[in-house]
This record gives structure tokens, C-alpha cells and sequence, in this order.
């Protein structure tokens, strides 16, 4: 998650509107596509800020639970997540302006390839720093499919607070990438009546400057973008183990027509973790990190969060894999694949 700007400070969990996840969750059984759920009418002043009370649960029709993302959802493997974590944590930095932020952009393209991608496949969209040095953003995926795509992002850069050097970046973001990673790996060879689209973004940490291009570029290509998932800071060893984890959608912010598709997709989201997880879930308005051009350009955006940012190890030398909890962990990928597997209509 992007260092927050001074004259903007980081929002803490008590000032942002919660909704307890299992809320909506309990009006299920079974997993539910997001086009089903009727959306009640926020009511007039919204929920921007996150100050304005929420609506009522929408109604939902239930539906037959869906073989093809229940397998994919058994496979997820918490070996595969620590062991990219692992990696993407041992280099010393992954500053994005560092001179060796190459070598990151090498390993996130490799690891696509290792989990299944043809070479071929995988895109470097670039970008321009401040400074005039170019970077990356690592995609795979079509993004013009005309079926209409969902793009789920992960920032792979890091930032330590001066004058730290070494940012190992555990759960900023290393924790995000191998989630998505492993959601690659189940689900991009599996027919669906939607593209999924994997973005690793650079340079969040220099004001989200890898998403804001991705975003451009969707703009002047005409891409059909249905859905932003964003994965930012996740497993985190909680202080309490019944502590939910947090699924974010958009309340407000900059355009106000997308706030009630993404409304559907963030109470989805929570249906699902209730059918294919343990973990316990609560909702927030999006804030500071690579969502927010999609949201700005109009698209629906959710993320998920696990209150990273107000653990004394965000941006130290100390967000290692010993702040991690990787059953945790593995229990939101779940949530994360059964996520993206529904709102793309995974069949078998």
C-alpha cells in the first residue's frame, strides 16, 4: 500500500464504515454470481468517507453450488504462496526506482511462466518515474477480450521509512503477488465466459504510478474492464486469530457511478468467504492503493486487506515472513479464487 501523503493521513479501521461480513453472508448457503443480487439504493449523501450509515442487505436467489470453482478453490496450495513469498521477500529491496528493480520485473514474469504461462503471453507495460527511469508492470491476459475482462492486481514494489535500506516487503505486497500467482495457476487454463487479466504493478509506492498506467492504457484501447480485484497486504498474524479479514469496495471516491456494481461484488466477495473459507470478513470504503485510478475511470473496484498498515512493521525493515500467518494466508486466497472464479463464470 502506497505511504500515505501528509496532508491526507491513513484512515484507521474505526473511521471507515464496517459491515460485518457475515452480515450478508449468512443469507447464504451457496455461492451466488454478483448479477443476481439486487443492490438496495444507498440512501441520498451515499457512503463516500465511509460516514454515511449502509443500506439494508440486498436480496439475493441463491444458487447451486458451482463444481468447477469448489475444485478449483480445493487446490489452492499454501505451499506455493509461502514459497513465493519467500522469494519475492529475499531481495534486499524492491524499490522500484532501485537499479536493480529489474531483476523483481524478471522474477514476477518467471513465476508467471513457472505457473503455467506460455512466455509468449507475458506482457511489460511500461511506464516513466519522475526521474525518467523506465519500469514495468508484468500482465498476462487479453485485456480487449469483448466478453468484458476482470483484472486482479498486486503490487510487487516495496518502501521502508529512511533510513532503513532494506524492505523486504513480506506483506507489502509479496503477500498480494503470490495469491495472485496461485489464482493464475487455477484458473487461467479453466473455460469461463469472461477473460481474467493478472497485473503486477510497479511503482505503487511512487503514487500508483504502474496502475495508473494500466489504466490509461484501458482507456484509449476501449478495454471493457467489468471488475478491479485488488490484493494488497494479506496474512497478516493477527493479534486477535478471530479477526476478520477485510473486503473493501468502493463507496464514493471519484465517480459515483460504479458504486453500486462494486456494492455487489464486495458483498459476493463476503457470501463466498462464508462458503469457502474460515475466516470471518468486514467491509470498507477503498483508500490509497492501486484501485483507485479504476475507480477514477469509472469501473467497479474491491480489494482485499488485512490491516497491514497500522502493524508497526508497514514499511520497516521488519515486514518479514516472521509477521506472517500463512494458514491465514491460504484462507484468503481461497476467498480470492472462488472470487475471481464466480464474477468470470468458471465453468467445468
Amino acid at each position: 500500500m502506497t505511504r500515505p501523503k501528509a496532508q491526507t493521513p491513513r484512515p484507521s479501521l474505526n473511521r471507515r464504515t464496517l459491515i460485518l461480513g457475515s452480515v450478508a453472508a449468512g443469507v447464504l448457503a451457496q455461492p451466488v454470481l454478483a448479477r443476481q443480487i439486487t443492490a438496495t439504493k444507498i440512501p441520498a449523501g451515499g457512503a463516500a468517507g465511509g460516514s454515511a450509515a449502509m443500506p439494508a442487505a440486498p436480496s439475493v436467489t441463491p444458487l447451486a453450488a458451482n463444481p468447477a470453482v469448489d475444485a478449483a478453490v480445493a487446490q489452492v496450495s499454501q505451499d506455493r504462496i509461502l514459497g513465493s513469498v519467500e522469494a519475492l521477500s529475499s531481495f534486499p529491496t524492491r524499490l522500484t526506482e532501485d537499479a536493480n528493480f529489474f531483476r523483481v520485473e524478471d522474477w514476477v514474469s518467471d513465476a508467471f511462466i513457472r505457473n503455467g504461462a506460455p512466455p509468449a503471453a507475458i506482457q511489460r507495460q511500461g511506464f516513466v518515474l519522475p526521474n525518467g527511469l523506465s519500469r514495468n508492470n508484468v500482465v498476462v491476459g487479453n485485456s480487449a477480450d469483448p466478453r468484458g475482462v476482470i483484472v486482479v492486481g498486486a503490487h510487487f514494489d516495496t518502501y521502508v521509512e529512511p533510513p532503513q535500506t532494506r524492505a523486504p516487503g513480506a506483506n507489502d505486497n509479496a503477500s498480494g503477488v503470490a495469491v495472485m500467482l496461485e489464482a493464475y495457476r487455477l484458473l487461467s487454463q479453466l473455460p469461463r465466459d469472461k477473460e481474467i487479466v493478472f497485473a503486477a504493478f510497479g511503482g505503487e509506492e511512487q503514487d500508483l504510478l504502474g496502475s495508473t498506467a494500466f489504466v490509461e492504457n484501458a482507456q484509449r484501447a476501449g478495454w471493457r474492464i467489468d471488475l478491479m480485484v485488488n490484493l494488497d497486504m494479506l496474512g497478516l498474524a493477527p493479534r486477535n486469530p478471530r479477526d476478520p479479514i477485510v473486503i473493501e469496495y468502493d463507496q464514493g471516491n471519484a465517480v459515483a457511478s460504479n458504486n453500486a456494481a462494486a456494492r455487489e461484488y464486495g458483498l459476493l466477495a463476503a457470501q463466498l468467504a462464508a462458503v469457502h473459507s474460515t475466516l470471518s470478513t468486514v467491509h470498507t470504503d477503498i483508500w490509497d492503493t492501486d484501485y483507485m485510478p479504476f475507480e477514477a475511470a469509472g469501473y467497479p473496484s474491491i480489494g482485499f486487506y488485512d490491516n497491514g498498515a497500522d502493524a508497526p512493521e508497514y514499511h520497516t525493515s521488519n515486514d518479514t515472513m516472521a509477521t506472517m500467518d500463512f494458514d491465514r494466508l491460504e484462507q484468503v486466497a481461497r476467498i480470492v479464487v472462488a472470487t475471481l472464479a464466480t464474477t468470470a463464470g468458471v465453468r467445468a
